[in-house]
């Protein structure tokens, strides 16, 4: 990605670059941090009636109310197939 332009070389004809240090730009020579392992999601996409998707819809929004923290619809249906496939 592009560096923003620096302004102040341009308004001093370009002899601002001149001072400041260019970064090291070997993206091989370290590890990334976005490179940690994390958990792997992949994406289903299912056809539910519409009043589940409606009732889902509504519980989502009442648990946000009544905890404060946003609760999505996603996070309730990990918790019910957890449920119904672990227990």
């Amino acid at each position: 990605m592009k560096s923003k332009p620096n302004i102040d070389a341009f308004l001093e004809g370009g002899a601002a670059t001149d001072r400041q240090p260019k970064p090291a730009t070997n993206p091989r020579s370290e590890p990334a941090a976005s490179m940690a392992p994390t958990k792997f999601r992949k994406q289903m996409v299912m056809q539910l009636p519409v009043a589940l998707i409606n009732d889902l819809k509504r519980r989502a929004l009442e648990q946000s109310v009544n905890s404060g923290k946003r609760v999505t619809q996603q996070q309730l249906v990990e918790e019910a197939l957890k449920k119904y496939l672990y227990s």
